[in-house]
């Protein structure tokens, strides 16, 4: 990740209408930062995130998977983009609109900054006041860990991953990691 030379610290809207097209950033504390490409890793298991999303949620929630486009904004000079997440807003009448506005599950994407996704971001986004939960998704170890504001559960490729509340998921962890070379021992 590198953060971009600016003159001031953006707000949230300065950072918006400044974001290159095409271009992944998010915003830390009024700093653009750019986000690294993606490696085949990364973007095989994003993808399998959000196939497991749409298979699995379904109607009558009034809530749907989403996948890297939006930011989620937690304060004034801070927004994230998430690898994928639940949104459970109406759909905007902003075709343009570039803000999830009631994100309530997180999914990150783990290759190169699991120490930044568990700890910063992951705190971060429970300032949102409509996240619940946060899923990190450790490609190397391939694992996942469900955190609540509560508590943390790791996720083995053996294991389901359960979520209760307004958003209803089962999700075996083995789909996060389809269509990718074993684990050399």
């Amino acid at each position: 990740m590198t953060a971009a030379a600016t003159s001031h610290l953006m707000t949230v809207p300065e950072f918006l209408n400044w974001v290159p097209e095409g271009e992944k950033w998010e915003l830390v504390g009024g700093l653009p930062i750019q986000m690294m490409a993606e490696s085949d890793l990364h973007e095989t298991i994003k993808t399998n995130v959000a196939g497991a999303l749409t298979r699995r949620l379904r109607p009558p929630s009034d809530c749907r998977p989403a996948v890297d486009g939006r930011q989620v904004m937690i304060d004034d000079t801070t927004s994230y983009r998430p690898d994928a997440y639940v949104n459970c807003a109406p759909f905007s009448s902003n075709p343009m609109d570039q803000v999830a506005e009631a994100p309530t599950v997180i999914f990150e994407v783990s290759v190169t900054t699991l120490d930044r996704d568990t700890m910063e971001k992951r705190a971060n986004y429970f300032r949102h006041p409509t996240v619940s939960h946060v899923v990190v998704i450790d490609a190397i170890k391939r694992r996942a860990t469900l955190y609540t504001s509560e508590e943390a559960v790791t996720l083995t490729v053996n294991d389901t991953l359960r979520i209760d509340g307004r958003v209803v998921l089962d999700i075996p962890v083995a789909e996060f990691f389809e269509f990718l070379p074993p684990v050399s021992e």
